[in-house]
């Protein structure tokens, strides 16, 4: 197999929380990796108080590093935002903070904003607050699209969402979408931990567009080498199917926070000492 491009992988945020913006940044420089998945929470990229000028300070932070921003993902499993809340006012709420997530994207000149369709009652049939995830997404879809931004729809655990857990669900939720709005991710970790097949995700074809790499063991978002996939073959068989899209790390696991640089280099480590770099 051909060494897959460092122009193709992305280093996450996630686990720089405690870090501020510049040491993450500078970390993707040390190691030569051009692209970063912001995610969209404080202390870094709060998005109710990231205004214009926020905005071009972090712009010129990326350009003077000749980084390029590909994925905006905001908070959404801890904050109050769920798109298929039956709540209306809470529903308004979070369509509007996906829509300055958007705008930020735009603005960082940023192609995708993560999304997920957000979750119902547990008590309750799951078909209305599908329902409603359907008209909220397309009510950002539609907003994006036009500035220049693609929805990225990742799957969740049933821990977190009871309404888009599978690659079918994606196909379909894609489907009640505009056209060429919305791709699928692929968050290796939840896909094992949900005993999900790789197979199920490469059927999406071309739809395909965005994948989270990590590892999993006693954590579902791990460094890569500290849990127990076949990574390799993962690599392997995505890249055989004509994945041409990015791989954005996300070591989500706390074990990563107070040393963030330190999963990051141990990442670029395993992918050179397998022969993908």
């Amino acid at each position: 197999m051909d060494r897959i491009s460092r122009s193709r992988f992305a280093l996450g945020s996630y686990h720089y929380l405690r870090y501020p913006m510049e040491y993450f940044l500078d970390t993707a420089v040390e190691l030569g990796i051009e692209n970063v998945e912001l995610w969209a929470a404080a202390p870094q990229l709060f998005l109710q108080l990231t205004g214009p000028d926020r905005v071009r300070t972090l712009h010129g932070q990326l350009r003077s590093r000749g980084l390029r921003a590909v994925c905006i993902t905001p908070e959404q499993c801890s904050y109050p935002i769920n798109l298929a809340s039956e709540d209306a006012d809470l529903r308004r709420y979070s369509v509007d903070n996906f829509k300055k997530a958007v705008d930020v994207a735009a603005a960082l000149e940023c192609p995708k904003v993560l999304v997920t369709a957000g979750c119902g009652r547990y008590d309750r049939p799951t078909r209305p607050a599908w329902d409603l995830a359907v008209d909220s997404l397309g009510q950002l879809a539609a907003y994006a699209q036009p500035r220049g931004v693609t929805l990225t729809l990742e799957t969740l655990t049933p821990i977190s969402s009871n309404l888009l857990n599978t690659p079918a669900q994606q196909l379909e939720m894609i489907g009640h979408l505009p056209r060429g709005s919305t791709v699928a991710m692929l968050d290796i970790g939840q896909m094992a931990y949900m005993n999900q097949t790789l197979h199920q995700y490469l059927a999406l074809g071309t739809l395909l567009g965005h994948v989270h790499l990590h590892d999993r063991g006693q954590a579902i978002h791990m460094a890569l080498g500290d849990g127990a996939l076949p990574l390799a073959e993962y690599l392997r068989r995505i890249e055989a199917s004509g994945y041409k899209g990015l791989y954005a790390f996300e070591m989500n696991d706390p074990r990563y926070r107070a040393d963030p640089r330190a999963a990051d280099r141990q990442n670029v480590k395993w992918l050179e000492s397998h022969g993908f770099f």
